[in-house]
């Protein structure tokens, strides 16, 4: 005789199935962060692909309101609070579509160039801006190389706009 029944302990093993997998995902996700941040990128294209009728804003027959709007009016109070505070569903900031802004126009030294200044630059986010500033000092443009997730194609386009660490001048063509 046990203690439970066979539908209890097939519950009891699913839970813990779906526990443990949660846990490897979390530690896949640590230790890879390189492979994380590109699929994210590439599911934010996707989304960014879809058609602009989608996306527009339809009015109820006879109404003025959107159905975000109407839809806004029946949130749970936490639904409303992740709204204010920005997060999703599991507490995580919720990431603002990346705004267009003007790249510098005087050439950068990458020794002292702070972060956000390096963001500015094509092709360079804030992350890969802040393991650019981690990875200092750089002998050459060849030490830019080591920096994790700077691509090669990344580093050609953004060399007419960096300053050669040994001062002689650009490092562009």
């Amino acid at each position: 005789m046990t203690l439970y029944t066979r539908h209890q302990l097939l519950l009891v093993l699913l839970l813990a199935g779906a526990a443990g997998a949660g846990l490897a995902i979390d530690h896949w996700r640590r230790a890879s962060p390189d492979l994380v941040e590109r699929l994210e990128r590439l599911d934010r294209a996707e989304r960014a692909a879809a058609p602009e009728t989608a996306r527009e804003p339809r009015r109820a027959p006879g109404g003025s309101r959107t159905r975000e709007e109407s839809a806004r009016e029946h949130d749970t109070p936490r639904e409303r609070v992740r709204r204010e505070r920005g997060t999703g569903p599991a507490g995580r900031a919720v990431r603002e579509p990346r705004r267009e802004t003007a790249t510098p126009e005087a050439p950068l030294d990458v020794n002292r160039a702070g972060a956000p200044e390096l963001a500015r630059l094509p092709g360079i986010g804030t992350t890969l801006a802040a393991r650019i500033v981690q990875a200092r000092p750089f002998a050459s443009l060849e030490d830019l190389a080591r920096v994790p997730g700077l691509r090669r194609a990344t580093l050609e386009r953004v060399r007419p706009r960096l300053i050669d660490p040994l001062g002689r001048g650009t490092l562009g063509p």
